[in-house]
């Protein structure tokens, strides 16, 4: 009889674990798994904005919060979410037009959910980085009504892309990306940002010096000073 409670109550949280670390998206039967952080006072029942981080390709999303968003200190519930394709040792976003039209769809979906799940301030931010920058940019051109501020960093976009059907670039982006990069070429992140400006889009875009991990480097502490001058905004 002990074993069996046990085993009823191990089930129990599993469940319950699985519901908070996953968001269904019922229009396109599409799952996103997530993680959890709060920075600075942040707590779990407390009213916060909202922060969604996308990982680059072959990342987790733990080790995305590790290495990126651990600097900062203002009250925020980070949501880093994972991406929805296996990749290497770790996941991906979509790369393909029909990919990314049914799972960008589907993120800003979860994201509108996401912000009715837990307390929030205002439209959640959007920050990704590499592959990760390319699905934000894709919100920011599609889906800017599901957040207030875009940050992608190290990404691109090409109008092939966007396919067919309406833009919506409401929101404000931020984009970063390094004359040095060689994975994620500088001339792709500025065709990103003369793609969203071209469609009605404010777009703020800074270049560095640094290659495309200088978000993990030299560009770590001003990426995160922005992140949080405009979480404190909301």
């Amino acid at each position: 009889m002990k074993k069996l409670t046990l085993a009823v109550l191990v089930f129990a949280v599993s469940l319950w674990w699985l519901k908070d670390s996953t968001i269904s998206v019922p229009t396109n039967d599409v799952s996103f798994d997530y993680i959890i952080k709060y920075s600075g006072t942040g707590s779990s029942n407390e009213l916060l904005p909202m922060l969604i981080a996308l990982h680059g390709n072959g990342d987790k999303a733990k080790n995305f919060y590790d290495t990126t968003l651990d600097q900062m200190t203002v009250p925020a519930r980070i949501v880093l979410i994972q991406g929805p394709l296996s990749h290497g040792r770790g996941n991906a976003w979509p790369w393909t037009p029909a990919d990314f039209s049914l799972y960008g769809k589907a993120l800003s979906e979860a994201s509108e959910l996401l912000a009715l799940k837990y307390p929030t301030v205002g439209e959640p931010i959007l920050m990704g980085f590499s592959g990760g920058a390319m699905m934000a940019y894709y919100q920011a051109a599609k889906y800017g009504d599901s957040y207030s501020y875009i940050f992608p960093v190290s990404g691109s976009l090409s109008e092939p892309l966007l396919g067919e059907g309406t833009l919506n670039t409401s929101a404000q982006v931020f984009a970063f990306h390094g004359k040095s990069d060689r994975v994620v070429s500088f001339s792709g992140g500025k065709n990103a940002v003369k793609i969203l400006r071209a469609n009605g889009a404010r777009v703020q875009f800074t270049e560095f010096a640094g290659g495309h991990h200088g978000i993990f480097t030299d560009m770590k502490t001003e990426i995160t000073q922005a992140i949080e001058q405009k979480i404190e905004s909301l």
